[in-house]
């Protein structure tokens, strides 16, 4: 067979697996929309729960004179626009971030098991929030989230490093090895320095992870991370598409793997960094939301992320709301109600890739 019939023959096959997965989602446009519907739906009314209920139940009516009608004197409008609002704000912002990064990590390194909290990126912005607590104490909240971006930065680079390494069928549990690895690191480290500088109770509180305590001026900061990361997301959404086909099929449809990546990169950097450093490290929203989202409008991220976007948000809200009706006045912590539903999930998910790698 000649070079010419080769070639030929390859970007044939190239060109009818695209097109195999572009008819897929095809089918799904119908239920994208519906989905997409229902999220916003969801939302909207997760939304004025998460703003009713908590110590002292608030009436919708409340709520609509704080937001609109505000009185300084009513001490239920002072809850809505001082702590309820600001938290609601904080945990739609915080879950979307979480949700589409951990999709971006997991179609650029084609790992069913990458996400912020399970390759160890959270554990290393909590090592940049550490270490701008102790040099930085009388820092800016710019200046921790800077810091946060930094340390998330660096176990960024050491995910994507090992992700270039090796094409078998353990890779993706290898990672996740890998990332456990990274967060032990990290954490052993940060919670030795929050000891030698006497910032414990500081950490601890931290890393628990939360938005109780989230204020407007915080709110204020966090947008700006939050819409250009989610904007690179929306941007980069085709490409992380072909990329996740695998590296031979996005370079033979011209896809510059090396530009996907940092661009993806900074996207994860961006939305991570950010949340971690204003709520914590809040685990599995990023493992589990991108394989729920992808099971309903299939593999087309340009379908995934804005679908993601918004279930990041609804499934921090439900769990939020959880975490305050579990035992009233007290709450639970958030990072407790989202590892309930993610370690089993990991788990499962963990043995099925065993299995797979297996046979």
């Amino acid at each position: 067979m000649t070079a010419e019939k080769e070639d030929y023959i390859l970007w044939l096959v190239l060109a009818n697996f695209y097109m195999g997965i572009t008819m897929n989602t095809n089918r799904k446009s119908h239920l994208w929309m519906v989905c997409l519907a229902v999220l916003f739906l969801l939302l909207l009314l997760l939304s004025c729960i998460s703003m009713q209920v908590g110590a002292k139940n608030i009436s919708p009516d409340a709520i609509v004179k704080a937001l609109f009608f505000y009185d300084s004197s009513k001490s239920s409008q002072v809850i809505i626009r001082t702590s309820r609002f600001p938290r609601t704000l904080a945990a739609i912002m915080v879950g979307a971030s979480f949700s589409v990064s951990g999709a971006i990590m997991q179609g650029t390194t084609r790992n069913p098991m990458a996400s912020p909290s399970i390759l160890g990126i959270n554990a290393g912005a909590g090592f940049g929030l550490a270490l701008a607590l102790i040099f930085f104490p009388a820092a800016s909240l710019n200046m921790t989230v800077l810091c946060s971006f930094l340390g998330a930065a660096l176990s960024t680079a050491i995910i994507f490093l090992v992700s270039s390494f090796g094409r078998s069928n353990s890779q993706p549990l290898k990672l996740a090895l890998v990332g456990t690895a990274i967060t032990a690191m990290f954490n052993a480290v940060s919670q030795a320095l929050a000891v030698g500088f006497k910032l414990s109770q500081d950490l601890t509180f931290w890393n628990a992870g939360g938005i109780s305590g989230i204020r407007l001026a915080q709110i204020r900061l966090l947008f700006p991370y939050t819409l250009s990361g989610l904007i690179i997301a929306f941007f980069m959404a085709r490409s992380v598409t072909i990329l996740s086909l695998g590296e031979e099929v996005a370079v033979g449809l011209g896809g510059k793997t090396r530009q996907i990546r940092f661009f993806s990169s900074l996207a994860v950097l961006i939305l991570t960094g950010s949340a971690v450093a204003i709520a914590g490290p809040i685990g599995f929203i990023g493992l589990v939301v991108p394989h729920a989202v992808r099971a309903l409008v299939g593999m087309d991220y340009r379908k995934v992320i804005p679908c993601g976007m918004l279930a990041g948000a609804v499934l921090l809200l439900l769990a939020d709301i959880v975490s305050r009706l579990i035992h009233p006045p007290f709450e639970t912590p958030v990072g407790a109600v989202t590892a309930l539903i993610g370690v089993p999930f990991f788990i499962g998910l963990a043995n099925k890739n065993r299995k797979r790698g297996e046979k």
